[in-house]
C-alpha cells in the first residue's frame, strides 16, 4: 500500500522556486531603496539651489547704487565682470540693522560659490568679516549684466559692467553645476535702485553730503 507524499524531487525543485522567488524580491527591494535615496539627493540639491537663489536674489535687489565721485565719470559703487560681483547692499535681516556691507560675489577653486561681505565702515576694508558659501559643487560661473552704454546707447547683454554711470537694468548668473543632472536655472535679477537720488555732492570732499 503506497502513501500519498513529495519526494525528494519534488522538495527539491520547490525549494529551488522558493530561494529563486527570494532572490528577486531582494533585488526588487534593493531598486527601490536606490531609486528613493536618488530621489532624497535630488530633492535635497533642488533645494540647495532653490535657497541659493533666493539668497541672492534679495542681496542683488537691495543693492544700493551709493555714488563715488571718485569714478570718471561719477556712478554707482558697482563693479562686476564675468567672474565676480562687488556692489554695495543694507545687511540682511539675520545680520540685524547696521551700515550698508560691501558684497563679494566669487567662485573658489574647490567649487564653492562663496558671498563675502563687510562693512563699508569697516576699518580695514581689505579682509572680508564673513564668507558664506551660497553653493557648492560648481564648475563654472558667468555673470551678466543688460543696458547701455556709451557709445552703444542699444542695451543688450555685456560681460563687464565697471565705472558706469548707473546700474546695470539687470543682473544675470549662470552656473554649470558639477554633480550629474543638476541644472541651475539662470537667476535674473532687477536691482530696486539704479541711481544714488540721496546724494548731493561736496565739492570740498568730493564725497556725498552726510557720509
Amino acid at each position: 500500500m503506497r502513501r500519498a507524499g513529495y519526494t525528494l524531487i519534488e522538495l527539491l525543485v520547490a525549494l529551488g522556486v522558493m530561494g529563486l522567488l527570494g532572490v528577486m524580491l531582494l533585488a526588487g527591494l534593493s531598486g527601490s531603496s536606490a531609486a528613493w535615496t536618488r530621489m532624497d539627493r535630488s530633492t535635497t540639491h533642488d533645494e540647495a539651489i532653490e535657497a541659493a537663489q533666493d539668497v541672492l536674489r534679495e542681496r542683488l535687489q537691495h543693492a544700493w547704487p551709493a555714488t563715488r565721485y571718485d569714478l570718471h565719470p561719477a556712478g554707482p559703487d558697482f563693479d562686476g565682470d564675468s567672474a565676480r560681483l562687488v556692489f554695495l547692499a543694507p545687511p540682511s535681516d539675520r545680520e540685524g540693522p547696521g551700515a550698508l556691507r560691501r558684497y563679494g560675489l566669487v567662485l573658489d577653486a574647490n567649487g564653492d560659490l562663496v558671498l563675502e561681505s563687510l562693512s563699508d565702515v569697516a576699518l580695514d576694508q581689505t579682509r572680508p568679516q564673513r564668507r558664506e558659501v551660497v553653493l557648492r559643487g560648481v564648475r563654472s560661473l558667468d555673470i551678466g549684466y543688460f543696458g547701455a552704454i556709451e557709445p552703444d546707447p542699444a542695451p543688450r547683454w555685456r560681460s563687464r559692467w565697471r565705472q558706469r554711470p548707473r546700474m546695470p537694468s539687470l543682473v544675470r548668473i549662470r552656473l554649470e553645476l558639477a554633480q550629474d543632472g543638476a541644472r541651475w536655472p539662470d537667476l535674473v535679477v532687477h536691482p530696486f535702485a539704479d541711481m544714488d537720488s540721496e546724494c548731493i555732492l561736496v565739492v570740498a570732499t568730493g564725497g556725498c553730503s552726510g557720509r
